[in-house]
């Protein structure tokens, strides 16, 4: 199987590690010293899971050097993805897939439009990982999670390789129901926590411990679970208990990889979270004030990043 992964960080470069020391084809792309490293001294994975190593590893910041492959795993944050989408190109031939391993509910809409509709699939993941040092991923908790689906919702063998692929090399991978469900249900909890935490600049524990922001924080998940409601996407009936619960299984000091972001003075996820809690919610008629409320008050700091 070939792949090529496109963002080779915490999620692509864990995910894409896994195939190629199972021994499938992968061609990770990256730049910088994160590159220079990866060709030189191969692709150091540190995890809980257990540590390995792809040695050599493919690797360049030029899709064209790769060509057409069977599938391109989409790694990248968010807020790169309209700019990026359109240099996956070089990657696609007639019958390569590509997924979307990002946070939010809306890659795959991007991919389709620079890319055509029938290469793209719906993806997520839940993964604990990040680039520690050029060349050096390092995973930290043993959740390795990916679910990937068709957008039209039907059951298909080049989604089911992959997933294949990926539980044999260790993953729980699974091949969605239905995409959009998984999507939202990682959604609700996601947008809620990484919104309410960077707001309040707290830890997992620190906002179980305050009534009022874990109040915050349900009442964030309840405004994501209506828009979904809004837009017929059947969720389960407990998603919001499960994603309190998500919550309360973390260490006490866990924090978002957005409120990291923030704290960091680096870009952060904002629009893919509150941004598209609220523009969906103008579009359902549905009142999300604290969603609305984490959106205005961080807005200035995401400008301010931008800025500088």
């Amino acid at each position: 199987m070939k792949v090529a992964i496109f963002g080779t960080g915490g999620v692509g470069g864990y995910f894409g590690g896994l195939l190629a020391h199972t021994g499938h084809e992968v061609t990770f792309i990256a730049r910088g010293e994160h590159l220079r490293a990866i060709r030189q001294e191969g692709l150091r994975v540190r995890s809980v899971n257990g540590d390995f190593m792809v040695r050599p590893a493919q690797a360049t910041d030029s899709p064209a050097e790769v060509g057409p492959v069977d599938y391109v795993v989409v790694g990248l944050k968010h807020y790169h993805l309209a700019q990026a989408a359109p240099q996956i190109r070089p990657l696609v031939g007639p019958e390569t897939a590509v997924v979307p391993l990002l946070n939010g509910v809306d890659a795959h809409q991007f991919l389709a439009e620079a890319l055509g509709p029938d290469h793209v699939v719906g993806g997520l993941c839940s993964l604990v990982s990040l680039v520690e040092a050029p060349g050096v991923i390092r995973q930290e908790s043993k959740l390795r999670r990916v679910v990937i689906g068709e957008l039209d919702r039907r059951k298909s063998e080049r989604v089911e390789r992959l997933v294949e692929a990926w539980a044999t090399a260790g993953a729980e991978a699974n091949q969605a129901e239905d995409i959009f469900v998984a999507l939202w249900t990682k959604f609700v909890f996601i947008a809620s926590f990484g919104g309410v935490t960077s707001l309040a600049r707290c830890n997992a524990g620190e906002l179980l411990a305050s009534r009022q922001t874990r109040e915050l924080f349900v009442g964030a998940m309840r405004e994501v679970e209506a828009v979904a409601r809004a837009r017929h996407i059947e969720l389960a009936p407990d998603t919001v208990e499960k994603g309190l619960a998500i919550a309360v299984a973390f260490e006490p000091t866990a924090t978002s990889s957005m409120q990291r972001d923030v704290e960091a003075g680096k870009q952060f996820e904002l629009e893919a979270f509150s941004g598209t809690v609220v523009r969906l919610s103008d579009e359902a008629g549905v009142p999300t004030p604290v969603h609305r409320t984490i959106y205005g008050l961080l807005k200035p700091t995401l400008r301010r990043v931008m800025v500088d």
